[in-house]
C-alpha cells in the first residue's frame, strides 16, 4: 500500500508539473505576442454589441454602437441610442437618457479593475494584467482566451470573473465579458475593426 501511495503521489506530481510547465509556456507565448503586436496599435475604431444578462429579466438587453480607442487608455463607446461611455486615465463618464454622470476611476473598485484590465490589454502590459488577479490562458484556432479572477476583495463584490478573447492576427480584443457573483453578466463583442486610423482627442472630452 505504501509503495502504491508513493507511486501515485509521484505520478500526481509529474502531471501537475507538466500542466504548470505548459501553462507557463503558453503564458510566455501570449505575453510575447501581445507586447509585440499591441505596440503597433495607436488607435482602434470598430462596431460593438453590448449584451446585458440579468436573471430577473426574461430577455437580454442588447445595444449596438461604435467604439473608439486611442493611446494611452482612452476609450469611448457611442450607442446608437445617443448614450455614450467615456473612460480615460482618470475618469469614467456616461450619458444615459440625456443625463451625464462622471466618477473618478480611483473611487470605484470595479472601475479600477476595468481600467487596469483594459489598459493592460491595449498596451500589452502583461505585468499589469497579471497583477489584476489570477489569470488562466488558453489557446484556440483564432486566438487566445484569458480568464481573470480579480485579486481585490472589493472588486470581487461586483465582478468575480472577466473573460477576454483576443484575435491572434493583431492581438486586439474580440470579446470582453464581465461576470457578477449573482450570475448576471455584461458582454461586449467587437467587430469590423480598423487600426491606426485618425481619432480626434476631442472625442474623449466630457460633453
Amino acid at each position: 500500500m505504501k509503495i502504491n501511495k508513493i507511486l501515485f503521489l509521484l505520478l500526481l506530481g509529474c502531471i501537475g508539473g507538466n500542466v504548470w510547465a505548459q501553462n507557463n509556456a503558453l503564458q510566455q507565448q501570449f505575453a510575447k505576442e501581445l507586447v509585440a503586436k499591441s505596440r503597433t496599435v495607436q488607435t482602434i475604431v470598430c462596431d460593438f454589441t453590448e449584451t446585458r444578462h440579468m436573471d430577473v429579466m426574461a430577455k437580454d438587453l442588447v445595444r449596438t454602437g461604435q467604439f473608439h480607442y486611442k493611446i494611452p487608455s482612452q476609450m469611448r463607446l457611442d450607442f446608437t441610442s445617443g448614450d455614450w461611455i467615456i473612460m480615460t486615465e482618470e475618469t469614467f463618464s456616461m450619458r444615459t437618457n440625456g443625463r451625464t454622470s462622471t466618477t473618478r476611476i480611483t473611487a470605484n473598485p470595479m472601475l479600477r479593475q476595468m481600467h487596469n484590465v483594459f489598459g493592460a490589454c491595449m498596451t500589452g502590459n502583461m505585468e499589469r494584467l497579471m497583477g489584476s488577479g489570477q489569470v488562466t490562458i488558453t489557446q484556440n484556432k483564432s486566438g487566445y482566451r484569458v480568464e481573470l479572477v480579480p485579486s481585490s476583495r472589493s472588486a470581487l463584490k461586483y465582478v468575480n470573473r472577466i473573460v477576454l478573447d483576443f484575435d491572434r492576427a493583431d492581438m486586439t480584443l474580440e470579446t470582453l465579458r464581465m461576470e457578477q457573483p449573482s450570475g448576471d453578466y455584461m458582454q461586449y463583442v467587437f467587430r469590423n475593426k480598423k487600426l491606426n486610423t485618425t481619432v480626434k482627442s476631442s472625442l474623449f472630452d466630457i460633453q
